[in-house]
């Protein structure tokens, strides 16, 4: 469960006074103040932004509501709230497909950006059907920074069956080249948070071999439905799949199913009888086992 205040610089100095004798490191730039208190973990943001998270939020944010003689705010349960800090977030698709690219992207939505951000209808991509998701997506890239990374099938299949990598550590390497990126164009900002598709310590493993990395980053699972750029991201990453995917059903001749299906098995019968098997190293993820499976079964 988390909770948000926005803070000003009494409020804060008052803040970091009363929790002083349980302040723990912090090691990032965006943060100036950092506590364990109660089953709870405040972190102060050099923009004031105050976030509380842990077990025990709602009994310290509302201490904290006490402590500022503020009143508590009536939707503190709602935990699918978007958090609203100013957060570079990251998303990914195309992982669990046959068809088609890894897409990585990364959206970061600055404070005056929120509401119009939100009166765009963006929440998770998963939540939207394709036409929303394109439709949103041509109005979000006028009004936010963001980045794409995408990763064609020919090099998918050249990292994992030449170089061994696994799936994490391709997705690793792409949202660190995205945040890598964005850091370009925004310099000034609360956290980067990835939605979680490892633990930080493995992440940060599968990026050691790299000559650039960001390494003040979080992984927080569910994040689409926690923060409001990783809803930003997971929409845009998904329109751009659907673009490849558009593209790639024009070169092969007919439309490619999404997912890794029946319907996946039957389009893949249909390309090794009229085509041919080295096609699919140029649309599809051929490590998957629905490729096997089919010619196993032929």
């Amino acid at each position: 469960m988390s909770y948000t205040l926005n803070l000003n610089n009494s409020q804060s100095d008052l803040i970091i006074k009363k929790y002083q004798d349980y302040s723990i490191k912090h090691t990032n730039n965006y943060t100036l103040f950092r506590a364990k208190y109660k089953g709870a973990t405040i972190t102060l943001y050099k923009t004031l932004t105050l976030l509380v998270q842990g077990s025990k939020a709602a009994n310290v944010y509302k201490e904290i509501c006490d402590t500022l003689d503020i009143s508590v705010a009536i939707e503190e349960k709602n935990t699918e709230v978007p958090i609203n800090l100013r957060v570079i977030g990251t998303d990914e698709v195309g992982t669990g497909d046959f068809f088609g690219p890894i897409i990585v992207a990364g959206a970061f939505v600055d404070k005056d950006k929120i509401i119009p951000v939100m009166k765009l209808g963006v929440k998770d991509s998963k939540d939207l059907d394709d036409n929303k998701i394109k439709e949103i997506a041509v109005e979000l890239i006028k009004i936010i920074p963001f980045q794409i990374v995408s990763l064609d099938n020919m090099k998918y299949n050249y990292l994992t069956q030449v170089l061994n990598y696994n799936m994490n550590k391709i997705k690793a390497l792409l949202h660190n080249d995205v945040i890598l990126k964005l850091t370009q164009k925004v310099q000034d900002y609360d956290a980067v948070i990835i939605d979680a598709f490892t633990t930080k310590e493995k992440y940060l493993d599968y990026i050691d071999d790299q000559k650039t990395k960001m390494l003040n980053v979080e992984l927080v699972e569910k994040a689409e439905s926690k923060y409001l750029s990783i809803a930003c991201a997971s929409i845009l990453a998904r329109n751009a799949f659907l673009k490849q995917m558009d593209k790639l059903s024009d070169e092969i001749g007919f439309e490619l199913p999404k997912g890794a299906s029946n319907k996946v098995d039957l389009a893949i019968a249909k390309i090794l009888k009229e085509q041919s098997e080295s096609i699919l190293t140029k649309c599809a993820k051929t490590n998957f086992k629905n490729l096997d499976k089919v010619k196993n079964n032929h």
